[in-house]
């Protein structure tokens, strides 16, 4: 049993939790988008967070949310300029700076639950992924809105799987921890 607990029981936790992750996304993936798939959502968000606490859970479920208004604002203040070259560049630059200005200073609100950089940061990233099916600085309200839905609930769900695989892991390790070293023989 020891030796089960020791090299197969957390890989087999993990695997059986990714498991049902790709079911879930088996059977929601499509309601959102014709042959959608969007597991890669979720495991990014579950190695981000894998051994952080509920609390931290819940502070970058609200830094994505954070972070994807950032990304939101980012686009808004690029399409705002004319599109050329240099004033692409002109607006990236302004748009990320004021962004990450603000987030980068929320990590030094550790008084209030919106201090979660790493949730902000994957929020931005996660939103600007979705540039590549469909959201963009021109897209329709619904478009966006349906991105924002597909991310934030792969969000949830990577954040449930992270959580279920640190409380299972830390079990599995007290288990383990119960047997008693075995006795190296004297030389």
């Amino acid at each position: 049993m020891k030796v089960f607990l020791k090299y197969f029981a957390i890989p087999l936790l993990i695997a059986t939790i990714a498991a049902v992750l790709f079911i879930i996304d088996s059977l929601i993936g499509g309601l959102f988008v014709k042959g959608g798939s969007f597991t890669w959502v979720a495991f990014i968000i579950w190695t981000v967070f894998y051994t952080a606490s509920l609390t931290d859970r819940v502070k970058a479920l609200i830094g994505v949310c954070l972070g994807i208004l950032a990304a939101v604002v980012m686009m808004l203040i690029t399409s705002s300029f004319s599109f050329n070259v240099y004033t692409i560049s002109i607006s990236a630059l302004i748009g990320v700076f004021v962004v990450n200005f603000l987030v980068m200073h929320l990590d030094q609100t550790a008084k209030i639950w919106c201090n979660s950089i790493s949730g902000a940061f994957a929020g931005i990233s996660l939103t600007f992924s979705g540039l590549g099916i469909g959201l963009n600085p021109l897209a329709s309200a619904s478009e966006a809105f349906l991105m924002i839905g597909i991310i934030l609930t792969y969000v949830v769900l990577g954040l449930a799987c992270g959580f279920f695989s640190t409380f299972f892991t830390n079990k599995i390790n007290s288990k383990l921890s119960t047997f008693t070293p075995t006795e190296q023989p004297k030389q």
